[in-house]
């Protein structure tokens, strides 16, 4: 018998995970189709506003809904609300409409917290966060909620851990996230409609 050994076979390497994948199918989908009707509003403003009525509306309330719920709508929610700001023609009720579906949505976010469910400390911003809503949990809310940033899903963590109060969280981010997507709102239709004046 021969004194050599043979090699080991080499392992595979890290393989994506499936639900990885989808995921970033999503978010590539989700991109396209904000995009994309950011497009139709510019070019179908007119039509849109007459066809769609109510529905519109309520698409705003759904995508809204979803885009906090999840992670597969990130900052194009405030291309999507500025695009509705436009197509619908009146950006007050797009804005309040627009932050109504966002609270829903960050109930996810709550629950999670309130659950317990996953090491929420290796969260990145966690603990800062965390310091802040124990000394003005309110006011961290209401100015996360009214400026865009990517932390406002942590600070929902943490007001559901810590027992902060599902209506009290409504109450107090419902008016920032107002403030902010009427402000998306008036940029899209203003802009929208600066766009056109200069071209047409």
């Amino acid at each position: 018998m021969s004194g050599t050994t043979s090699a080991p076979l080499a392992s595979p390497g890290p393989t994506a995970r499936p639900t990885s994948v989808v995921r970033r199918l999503a978010q590539a989908a989700g991109l396209v189709g904000v995009f994309a009707l950011a497009i139709l509003a510019v070019v179908y403003g007119d039509l849109l506003r007459a066809r769609l009525e109510g529905a519109g509306y309520v698409a705003v309330f759904l995508l809204t809904i979803a885009g906090s719920a999840t992670l597969v709508l990130p900052a194009p929610a405030a291309i999507s609300v500025a695009s509705f700001g436009y197509a619908l023609g009146n950006p007050w009720a797009v804005g309040l409409v627009a932050a109504t579906g966002q609270s829903i949505g960050e109930l996810t976010g709550y629950y999670v917290g309130w659950s317990g469910k996953g090491a929420l400390q290796n969260v990145r911003g966690y603990a800062t966060i965390r310091r802040w809503m124990e000394r003005r949990g309110a006011v961290t809310l209401f100015v996360l909620a009214m400026i865009p940033n990517p932390f406002f899903d942590i600070a929902g963590m943490v007001a559901g851990a810590t027992r902060f109060g599902v209506v009290k969280f409504i109450l107090v981010s419902w008016p920032g996230r107002a403030i902010k997507n009427i402000g998306f709102a008036w940029i899209g239709y203003a802009g929208i409609e600066g766009f056109k004046w200069m071209v047409g």
